[in-house]
């Protein structure tokens, strides 16, 4: 049956999201919702985005609904005192826990539609245990916000070592990943065919593994290539424009090779960040990039990205100030002025950003 289907597209650091708004009444069925996300994110035959959000009110029938038809969890859970439920479909239909820009486009179109400045705010639906989280946005300037809590250690469903190994109390350290490479593959930056990454996992909403190149001769041939810049360009920009696209290629076949070959280590899929400390404006901050687990390639940013780095580079002593400035790599490439605030307090992390409501529509769903 066809249905005609209102949403809005936002994007958020050059993350697209289209947004459906379940909030008086349902639009689609539990299995509709995955099958529409194929359109959502279709650029070819549909409306064209990263991931399709769906915001719904958060009641005991929702939550009964996600029961019935998901299987997530075996029993309804009690969840009090949220306004609404947070939902992220990734391309394949499959629902995604978090996403640090996807609540800030939430909490962006509560404040325009509704004029609602904070809510709280169910996220991490296929979890065994979902979480509330506070969003939204500040009148004066639109600045909009999320606040994702404490980092935790990753879920043992997600990440499971023959040994535990653990930095902290919720920080997972390795330095045995090995990733391949064809023969010519890091021809000119490197006669190497195999690079070994030591990196640290934290799960901030997803779970994230963290590199910092040049850090203890790690990644020391390619970490010029990682982060370009085009200060040193000449005068034809093909040197930065070469370098970058080195860099575009090397983040996706290490993320394709650490999602494809160690899925007995990280059998739901893995988020994998590139990150170093720069000076800003006399200041620390943090540029990085960041492999989607989800989507199969880098994103142009990433929000539950920003709060992982942050937050490692602050256990690591490579940082000190509570409040982080992240530079998304991607992003900037396009937008130079692009950046996300991250400030840390007593209640966990929460990050500041600029979303934009590109347009609204309707659409003909098709068969779904």
């Amino acid at each position: 049956m066809k249905k005609k289907i209102p949403f809005v597209k936002y994007t958020s650091y050059g993350n697209n999201f289209v947004i459906v708004n379940e909030i008086e009444m349902p639009l689609f069925s539990e299995n509709e919702k995955s099958r529409f996300a194929h359109f959502a994110t279709n650029m070819s035959f549909g409306v064209g985005s990263d991931n399709f959000l769906v915001i719904q009110r958060c009641t005991e029938y929702v939550l009964e609904e996600i029961t019935k038809d998901r299987g997530y969890w075996t029993e309804t859970p009690e969840i009090n005192n949220a306004d609404f439920v947070f939902r992220m479909f990734e391309p394949d239909g499959t629902e995604a826990f978090s996403c640090g820009n996807g609540l800030m486009c939430i909490a962006s179109y509560l404040f325009r539609t509704y004029k609602i400045e904070s809510a709280r705010i169910v996220t991490e639906i296929p979890g065994s245990t979902p979480k509330i989280v506070n969003i939204g946005t500040e009148s004066m300037n639109r600045t909009s916000w999320a606040n994702l809590g404490h980092p935790r250690k990753i879920p043992y469903s997600m990440f499971k070592p023959p040994i535990s190994k653990s930095f902290d109390d919720e920080i997972h350290s390795l330095s045995d990943l090995e990733i391949s490479f064809r023969a010519h593959d890091l021809k000119p930056f490197s006669d190497k065919t195999v690079i070994n990454l030591k990196a640290y996992l934290v799960f901030t909403g997803e779970p994230h593994l963290v590199v910092f190149p040049g850090q203890d001769g790690l990644l020391d041939a390619f970490k010029e290539v990682l982060f370009a810049s085009s200060s040193h360009n000449n005068p034809s920009g093909k040197s930065f424009e070469r370098r970058a696209n080195f860099g575009i290629w090397l983040v996706d076949q290490i993320g394709l090779s650490i999602n494809r070959n160690y899925l007995t280590l990280f059998p739901a899929g893995m988020n994998v960040n590139f990150a170093r400390r720069i000076e800003l404006n006399d200041a620390d901050a943090l540029e990085y990039r960041c492999f989607e687990r989800g989507i199969n390639r880098e994103t142009l940013a990433c929000g539950t990205g920003a709060i992982a780095v942050s937050h490692i580079s602050k256990r690591l002593n490579l940082i000190q100030s509570q409040n982080t400035t992240a530079l998304p790599y991607r992003c900037r490439l396009h937008d130079s002025n692009a950046r996300i605030h991250v400030k840390e307090d007593e209640s966990g992390y929460r990050i500041h950003g600029y979303p934009v409501m590109l347009f609204e529509g309707e659409v003909a769903s098709g068969e779904i």
